[in-house]
């Protein structure tokens, strides 16, 4: 039915979401169930993070990271997180 992983990318993130829907939708599983196996995917989510980033890399990595919050693929806290993570090694131009 819906196979666990120890580890998810973002994408893989929401493609269990969808197809955790898709679950919902069918009546295979029951909400409740579906909601219990979003947590799990969310606190397994991992981010690759770089060493350093240039100013252009570093925008494009914030909005990557609004669009997975927006999303609910990663917390608020773990949003936070990265983008001072992400700031923090900005290179100056």
């Amino acid at each position: 039915m819906f196979e666990k992983k120890q580890s998810y990318t973002p994408t893989e993130s929401q493609r269990a979401y969808k197809q955790l829907d898709q679950l919902v939708a069918k009546k295979n599983i029951n909400l409740r169930q579906a909601s219990a196996h979003r947590r799990y995917v969310a606190s397994r989510v991992q981010v690759t993070l770089k060493p350093s980033y240039t100013a252009q890399a570093a925008r494009r990595a914030k909005a990557e990271i609004v669009k997975l919050t927006e999303a609910g693929t990663i917390t608020m806290k773990s949003a936070a997180a990265y983008r001072a993570h992400i700031t923090k090694r900005t290179q100056a131009a």
